[in-house]
């Protein structure tokens, strides 16, 4: 009876103790899990970076870390740069984030300022918080996001005067176009919330905030190999690039502005193409630019029609059809009239 007894007691101990020795295993497990994809991270980044070196682009990640355990991988650096040819680009910090179980989500935090420069333009940017988001799958990308608050970005060496835009959210995203693989294409959303742009504010002679949204599809695009700006526009117009702009929509103020259309470069690296305008609030803006012509007049009044005969006060301005603003040959026209002393300047 005592034996018997004996081993009762040690069989209700040996299933006491069973969960918390299954427990302790699988944190065990884990943690050794962690470790590996830990180090199978670090060696991809230190590949990614070798494969990129070959090609000419030199990655600085400054005092790089790689840490989250137990669920996360998050890979720091305090300052990103990067080097290829003329091209030179620096970022603050920088840290992504993925969870172990979904590798291929990953959200990055960036630090400004950023500058870019290919030795000719500048792009330099500011913002009070950058976020991107990167969904992949084994086939590649499948869709970039990036959301910035209070950004500012001053562009020198394009145009004699630098080009300078805020605003106070900016939203991108952009995807490969899976209808369109055989023409590159990559869909692009953009949006710019009161956003301040100076050359627009001249232009439409008010200087309140613009509210601007964009859905676009850009052939031709998986050549982009970071090379300069000049370069890399010559070899998208040589493939035969195309910029669809789907929709665009531009409100400020009491002015509205809907378009649509295709654009490109021709031989002379200069805008070319045609747009399907629609507009209101535009009466001073078409007047100037058609100048003393009789027709410069009667645009001007068609298209700053204020409101619906019937419409309540608080209505948006009716939108009233353009003729299709074209850019052809260094020119800038709206229907068959030339817009007088405007002349398209080469690009690059």
């Amino acid at each position: 009876m005592g034996d018997a007894a004996t081993e009762n007691v040690r069989s209700n101990r040996f299933w006491l103790y069973t969960p918390f020795a299954l427990l302790l295993l699988v944190a065990v497990a884990w943690s050794i899990g962690w470790f590996i994809i830990r180090s199978r991270t670090t060696d991809s980044i230190d590949t990614w970076f070798g494969l990129e070196a070959k090609a000419g682009r030199q990655w600085t990640c400054q005092d790089r870390t790689v840490q989250g355990f137990p669920f996360r991988i998050e890979v720091t650096c305090g300052s990103l740069n990067l080097t290829h040819g003329a091209i030179t680009a620096s970022f603050g910090r920088v840290e992504s984030v993925a969870q172990v179980y979904q590798p291929r989500f990953v959200i990055t935090e960036i630090e400004g300022p950023l500058r870019l420069t290919d030795g000719t333009s500048t792009i330099e940017g500011r913002w009070d918080l950058l976020q991107t988001s990167v969904h992949a799958t084994t086939a590649g990308l499948q869709r970039l996001s990036a959301v910035a608050n209070n950004p500012t970005v001053t562009v020198t060496g394009l145009t004699p005067d630098p080009i300078v835009v805020s605003s106070r959210e900016t939203e991108f995203h952009v995807r490969p176009d899976p209808s369109r693989s055989q023409d590159k294409a990559y869909d692009v959303a953009l949006s710019l919330d009161k956003a301040q742009i100076p050359a627009l504010n001249n232009l439409l002679g008010s200087a309140e905030p613009t509210d601007l949204q964009a859905d676009l599809t850009i052939t031709q695009a998986e050549g982009f190999r970071g090379r300069p700006i000049a370069e890399e526009l010559e070899r998208w117009r040589n493939d035969g690039g195309r910029l669809a702009v789907e929709m665009l929509s531009l409100n400020k103020g009491a002015r509205r502005i809907e378009a649509k259309g295709e654009l490109g470069i021709d031989a002379d690296h200069r805008l070319s193409g045609t747009l399907n305008v629609a507009a209101s609030g535009l009466d001073s803006l078409i007047g100037a630019l058609m100048g003393k012509r009789p027709v410069g007049a009667l645009l001007g009044t068609l298209f700053g029609q204020g409101t619906r005969p019937n419409a309540a006060p608080a209505d948006k301005p009716a939108l009233t059809p353009l003729p299709p603003l074209r850019f052809e040959n260094g020119l800038l026209a709206l229907g068959p009239f030339v817009i007088p002393n405007v002349k398209l300047p080469a690009i690059y």
